[in-house]
């Protein structure tokens, strides 16, 4: 009967462990909340930002980097469209992509 205990109890350790361990994935996989990406596009935008306009230029965008290289990629990569601006919506979908990778 002691046996039986012993295994009961371990079944329920093994799946408390199963079920925390799915919900920590759950939610890794989901990134932040787009909310949280919001608030740090507009971070970037009170420091870059020079003419106003809600959007970042590629001239204002490459302004935060110092490394050339990285500045013209990570520029790019956050300009989904390609229109040479990068928008509260591209930021918020381009981390969604990086969370989906």
């Amino acid at each position: 009967m002691k046996r039986l205990g012993f295994w009961y109890c371990v079944i329920g350790v093994v799946m408390a462990v199963l079920i925390i361990t799915g919900s920590l994935v759950s939610a890794a996989q989901r990134g932040p909340s787009d909310e949280m990406i919001k608030g740090a596009y507009q971070q970037i935008l009170g420091a870059a930002d020079k003419n106003g306009d809600g959007k970042l230029s590629m001239a204002e965008c490459t302004s935060i980097f110092r490394d050339k290289a990285k500045k013209e990629r990570d520029c790019k990569y956050w300009d989904a469209n390609g229109d040479g601006t990068i928008t509260e919506d591209e930021c918020v979908s381009q981390v969604r992509r990086a969370a989906m990778r």
